[in-house]
């Protein structure tokens, strides 16, 4: 089974350009980490995304057990992505969603695989179930202030090809 964890950037901005769904053409399930549901909810018009989300049944909210390691993780990382990484641990998930470059280099000495959002963009947009990246990243800086080097969009797009 393919599980990841996701944080809340790449569930705001998939939400935004209508794709979050279409991770579940990637992933079996995908978990909501609490911090990352109650800062995604606080944007009102996302809170609709998240019903539709986890009305697919595939989408589950959950909460860390281990405080303890969400707390030391607090030194280096915002909330939700030290809950994200610790409920990786704990959901036996294999991925990690995520944009910020210290919670993906922590996630990967955890053994996960760390995605961004647009490497699944590029991957949505190799499958056919989206647009092309470079147009959607420009909409993503442009209405939502995403922020990404064109060399990160280049590396994604050319990496689009291997599977995640």
């Amino acid at each position: 089974m393919r599980i990841a964890v996701i944080d809340s950037s790449p569930l705001i901005f998939l939400s935004a350009l209508g794709l979050a769904q279409e991770l579940l053409k990637v992933f079996d399930i995908v978990y909501v980490p609490r911090a990352v549901h109650r800062e995604v909810s606080k944007k009102g018009r996302f809170r609709s995304h998240l019903k539709r989300l986890y009305a697919t049944r595939r989408f589950a909210r959950c909460m860390a057990a281990d405080a303890t390691n969400v707390r030391l993780l607090l030194d280096q990382l915002l909330e939700g992505e030290a809950e994200a990484l610790v409920q990786a641990s704990e959901r036996a998930a294999q991925f990690f969603i995520g944009d910020e470059k210290r919670a993906r280099e922590i996630g990967k000495n955890k053994g996960l695989k760390p995605v961004g959002t647009v490497r699944l963009l590029a991957r949505l947009h190799l499958e056919g179930w989206a647009e092309e990246p470079e147009g959607l990243v420009r909409r993503l800086c442009r209405d939502h202030g995403f922020r990404v080097s064109n060399s990160v969009v280049r590396e994604a797009t050319a990496m689009a090809a291997e599977p995640i």
